[in-house]
């Protein structure tokens, strides 16, 4: 199995900058304040800060940020949502979508799926 996480849009940037999921500038208590990343090298400088939280073989994938049109095409494919988490078979087959990750729900998910037919 591998766990991969896909840095994405900043949810919560500082104003004056939007939220992607609003329009609005609100800042939210959990948020570190940063500005939405306007080119890929700020981007993946972000995604560097939150891959040293990450713990065991999990990898980090950075969203596409094309200069010009920033077209996040990730997440605008798989789902324009802050927490969202996906189980895909071994045959791409999507097994579990959650628009906010539960673990304990993905983890039965994940035990269904590996104890076979």
């Amino acid at each position: 199995m591998h766990i991969v996480h896909i840095y994405v849009v900043e949810p919560h940037p500082e104003a004056p900058d939007p939220s992607p999921y609003g329009g609005n500038a609100r800042p939210a208590e959990h948020s570190d304040g940063r500005p939405m990343p306007m080119t890929y090298p700020e981007r993946v400088s972000y995604a560097r800060d939150t891959a040293a939280l990450l713990t065991g073989q999990q990898l980090l994938l950075v969203d596409d940020l094309t200069p010009g049109t920033r077209d996040n095409p990730l997440w605008c494919s798989y789902g324009t949502c802050p927490n969202c988490a996906f189980l895909i078979a071994q045959d791409g087959q999507l097994q579990r979508v959650q628009t906010w990750l539960n673990v304990d729900e993905m983890q039965a998910a994940i035990d269904l799926l590996l104890s076979g037919p």
